[in-house]
């Protein structure tokens, strides 16, 4: 019985595996969205290199569109702007969805380039704005992706940059691509702050820069975080790590960092297009900030986090009636880091710390220093026990005399009387000082000091002062 038991177990587990494998392999794979935004304002028709920006666009995009037309997952549509009305009218606009989105719709998208005849203005702002509309709400698993292509800035007082972020803060599209045809250098900040530029003082620069975007938004990306020690030797590992999106402010990626016996880490899957702040969770933790990755290649991303490790030893700490832990701080920086258990190593970055531990008192090592790849360890005195024997009814306070002979308050007693209480003290010598809640004035305040050993005991009767 117990052994058809036992294969029955092994084969719901199979079952279980078998069926967990193929749903994986089943997952549908996340759709690509690229929307081109054309400019096809008057000053596309300007002389470039021998022909005009809109036939040098026409023909360099419409091929590009063409060789990615069979990709699957991938569909592509085209906004254009500034073609609708004569630049005299100055129709901000003029923004218009030329083809939507689909599969194999390049043939469509080559027709319409053909017949298009720039000379209107640059409505930027307006049709980023315009294009939120562009991109189905079909419940489709989607990254939407905008490319736009200009030779010129924003000529309607619009804001693109604030126009930009602001829907990436929303997540109706990452963050965009803008590649220039022979724009002026003093006006890149002005595309920067939209997304990733790339401004073309070529035709054939041009392609280069469009078949790279392709190459970011489409081909395969890895990464791997190398986390080093205090040699730049990768070989830290085993560490939460967070990418933030810094259009969102919200984590994208949340993992634990891998690296197997042999040394080697592991790569990830990141989507290259947002930029992405990079925390790595060490106490304290490492910040990398504007991290770009580049798509359709494997990124190496180094961040130093030399670590080791912090020990707080005490036998008998389970005599604390709370929970016994220590606040750990850099030294010289009154903010917390961590609240460390005590008899629980944890792994710091290296450096000087001090460690307060929750004894009563409080016990505090100051510079306590960690190494990399080494256990400092701090050995807390075990406590010993005060027993209070109590009937009446008042208040009581402990103090800790200290070396110099002076006195610090350690802490109070229940003021409503308790027949038996037990307090645990590190070792010391310590003033108790009582007043019963009856008495007439302070002067019939009653005060003892005792000694306490390391794991021994003393009983105090207040009735008995």
């Amino acid at each position: 019985m117990k052994l058809q038991l036992r294969y029955l177990l092994v084969f719901a587990f199979l079952c279980f595996f078998s069926v967990s494998f193929a749903q994986r392999k089943k997952e549908i794979p996340q759709t690509t969205r690229l929307l081109f935004v054309l400019d096809a304002s008057g000053s596309m028709n300007s002389a470039w290199e021998g022909d005009t920006r809109i036939n040098i666009a026409r023909q360099i995009l419409s091929d590009m569109i063409d060789s990615i037309a069979n990709v699957p997952y991938v569909e592509v549509a085209m906004r254009v702007y500034g073609h609708q009305y004569n630049f005299k009218q100055k129709n901000c606009q003029d923004s218009k969805l030329e083809v939507a989105f689909g599969s194999r719709n390049n043939n469509q998208i080559r027709t319409m380039l053909d017949g298009l005849q720039p000379k209107g203005t640059t409505p930027i702002a307006y049709s980023l704005e315009q294009a939120t509309k562009d991109f189905p709400n079909d419940g489709k698993d989607t990254r939407n992706v905008i490319v736009m292509i200009t030779d010129g800035i924003e000529a309607c007082d619009g804001d693109p940059c604030a126009i930009s972020r602001g829907l990436q803060q929303k997540g109706i599209f990452l963050k965009p691509f803008i590649v220039g045809m022979g724009i002026e250098p003093k006006y890149a900040k002005g595309f920067e702050c939209m997304g990733r530029f790339f401004n073309a003082k070529s035709s054939r620069q041009f392609k280069g820069f469009l078949q790279e975007v392709v190459k970011q938004t489409l081909g395969k990306t890895t990464v791997t975080v190398e986390l080093l020690d205090e040699r730049n030797q990768p070989r830290e590992a085993n560490v939460h790590m967070a990418f933030i999106d810094q259009a969102t402010d919200k984590a994208r990626y949340n993992i634990v960092h891998f690296r197997d016996k042999g040394g080697k880490t592991d790569e990830l899957d990141i989507d290259a297009i947002p930029t992405y702040d990079l925390i790595v969770y060490t106490t304290p933790p490492v910040l990398k900030k504007n991290v770009e990755i580049i798509g359709g290649r494997h990124n190496v991303i180094k961040v130093a986090t030399p670590q080791g490790q912090l020990n707080i030893v005490q036998n008998g700490s389970l005599d604390y009636s709370t929970g016994h832990s220590a606040i750990v701080q850099k030294q010289g920086n009154h903010e917390i880091l961590v609240n460390q258990q005590v008899n629980e190593p944890h792994n710091y970055l290296i450096g000087n710390y001090r460690v307060e531990v929750l004894t009563r008192p409080t016990t505090v090592f100051e510079n306590v220093r960690v190494n990399q790849g080494k256990t400092t360890t701090l050995n807390v005195k075990r406590p010993g026990v005060v027993t209070i024997l109590n009937k009446l009814s008042g208040y009581g306070s402990i103090y800790v005399v200290k070396s110099d002979g002076s006195e610090d308050w350690v802490m109070n007693l229940p003021e409503k009387g308790i027949p038996r209480t037990n307090f645990a003290l590190q070792p010391g010598r310590y003033r108790f000082v009582f007043r019963s809640s009856e008495a007439n004035d302070s002067s019939y305040s009653k005060s003892v000091f005792f000694n306490l050993s390391e794991g021994g005991a003393f009983t105090l009767d207040i009735l008995r002062l």
